[in-house]
């Protein structure tokens, strides 16, 4: 298990980071904006960000997504009591969430990077 995760989508780090550079090397600030990410697409999401702190309304509507993925996923095995899902009925569910939510962001951001490449 990782000692943190992304900072956008919460997945295992993968070597990307972020952090304020209109802070001096010396500056306790600099460290403290630090942020370890999964790939490019959330340093991007991160840097246009400036640091995170509410969800954004794109974070919403990813949270909403991942939630109706979910959703679907206990739909399709015919349960709503997540305290009697089988160990992989429970892995399953948490990765259409997981994978929803991350999905949905990435789709969300897509047309910003394309805005932004103009």
């Amino acid at each position: 298990m990782p000692d943190a995760l992304c900072a956008v989508c919460r997945r295992e780090p993968r070597g990307f980071g972020w952090f304020e550079s209109g802070h001096r090397v010396s500056d306790r600030r600099r460290d403290a904006s630090r942020r370890r990410l999964c790939c490019r697409a959330c340093q991007d999401i991160c840097l246009r960000r400036r640091g995170m702190i509410d969800p954004t309304e794109s974070e919403l509507a990813a949270m909403a997504h991942g939630g109706r993925m979910g959703g679907e996923y206990l739909e399709s095995i015919g349960k709503s009591d997540l305290a009697r899902l089988s160990l992989d009925e429970w892995s399953n569910f948490i990765d259409c969430v997981v994978t929803g939510y991350c999905d949905a962001l990435r789709d969300l951001a897509a047309p910003l990077e394309g805005a932004a490449r103009r």
